[in-house]
């Protein structure tokens, strides 16, 4: 991959180990944030009690090469391919180098031709449905779990740190039942340089946080005293998974490469055990399109609709600033 040697080329063998590493502390603003690294679970894959009490604890889990690196590298290629046809690519460069224009667009991402048009790749929804992120999360939670439709993909740009997605928890944007877990991985080896993302470990065991007003993608971002927390960041393989709960505080952090795209993913499951859902979670992200148009060329037709072979009970949704928190602001 182009970002290999943008990481630490001793980070492969010297990765973070299960346990509580030491980290840095820095300011951000008046506050003082303690940063630790990642902790890997894979080592946990065939101790379900070991991972589910990672999970629970932690409100995250993170897993080194769990998804296939070929199947990624064709849906980043897939995209990549959207981002030329719509001039987002530098002139000159190589398709799968992933170098964009840092004004390739301008708002939201999500209002953009290219992700109306990546909302039809088959091969996008289809890894949502990926047997190794089903296991795991089985695993990790003691049970069958079903994916929401509503698959999530990102592409941020070089410099773009106004739309960096601030600290949140993803429950204000889904609801439906807390026992929710957002699968997210990038589509390259992504380093922190090109936009991980930070978790405030522990997080999900204060409750629902208010939300207020902010710059970045959401609109909203968790009033939450981020010094309160460890933040776990680290850098990321191709093939790199991190699970977390809905009410794990998390963020991303800005892209500051002179000229690559960071491509990622959003996926969400939800164990049958905690049947409440909202209908939104079944309609395409942004609803730019009706499932019939998104189905149209698809390939295979057990995709099709598979959430109604579920029993599910579908509870009403608000505007994610009406959310009512658990926790007291301030």
């Amino acid at each position: 991959m182009f970002f290999a040697s943008m990481i630490d080329s001793n980070a492969r063998t010297n990765r973070p180990r299960a346990g509580r590493e030491s980290g840095g502390i820095r300011n951000q603003g008046e506050e003082l944030m303690i940063e630790k690294p990642l902790v890997e679970s894979q080592d946990l894959l065939n101790q379900p009690g070991a991972l589910r009490q990672r999970l629970a604890e932690d409100g995250y889990i993170f897993l080194r090469g769990l998804l296939d690196r070929a199947r990624l590298q064709g849906l980043r290629m897939e995209i990549l391919e959207i981002c030329q046809k719509h001039g987002w690519l530098l002139p000159g460069t190589r398709l799968e180098e992933g170098k964009g224009r840092a004004d390739a667009y301008s708002g939201y991402f999500e209002f953009t031709p290219v992700y109306r048009e990546m909302q039809y790749l088959e091969n996008f929804h289809a890894l949502a449905h990926d047997p190794q992120i089903l296991k795991t999360l089985e695993t990790a939670l003691g049970g069958p779990v079903f994916p929401h439709a509503r698959n999530i993909a990102r592409i941020t740009l070089p410099g773009s740190s106004k739309m960096t997605t601030p600290s949140h928890q993803d429950y204000v944007f889904i609801q439906g039942s807390p026992e929710v877990y957002t699968v997210w991985f990038p589509l390259s080896d992504c380093p922190v340089a090109l936009g991980g993302l930070g978790i405030a470990r522990g997080s999900h065991h204060a409750g629902i946080f208010p939300t207020k007003e902010a710059e970045g993608t959401g609109g909203l971002c968790a009033d939450v005293d981020e010094s309160k927390y460890e933040w776990h960041k680290g850098d990321f393989f191709l093939g790199d998974v991190i699970m977390f709960h809905s009410l794990t505080v998390h963020k991303a952090y800005d892209n500051t490469t002179a000229d690559l795209l960071r491509l990622s993913c959003d996926f969400r499951y939800q164990p049958f055990s905690a049947p409440q859902v909202v209908w939104d979670s079944f309609r395409p992200h942004m609803q730019h399109h009706g499932w019939e148009n998104i189905y149209k060329n698809w390939k295979q037709d057990s995709l099709r609709f598979y959430w109604h072979q579920y029993a599910l009970q579908l509870v009403p949704c608000v505007h994610p600033a009406q959310v009512k928190p658990t926790v007291k602001r301030g």
